[in-house]
């Protein structure tokens, strides 16, 4: 699966640089979002509340 998923980007890289960096921008927001929540639902598990 991963294989299929690197030949993709690879392939996009080499012919469309505008959209890789779209790619590239996107998977970035998604992957700080997703670690961001993990924290978030982590630290309120310890009852660890942020500032308001």
């Amino acid at each position: 699966m991963f294989d299929s998923l690197n030949e993709y980007i690879v392939a996009i890289y080499h012919l469309h640089k505008a959209q890789y960096s779209l790619l590239v921008v996107s998977l970035m927001a998604l992957v700080g979002i997703s670690v961001g929540l993990f924290t978030e639902i982590l630290l309120r598990l310890l009852g660890i509340k942020g500032e308001q």
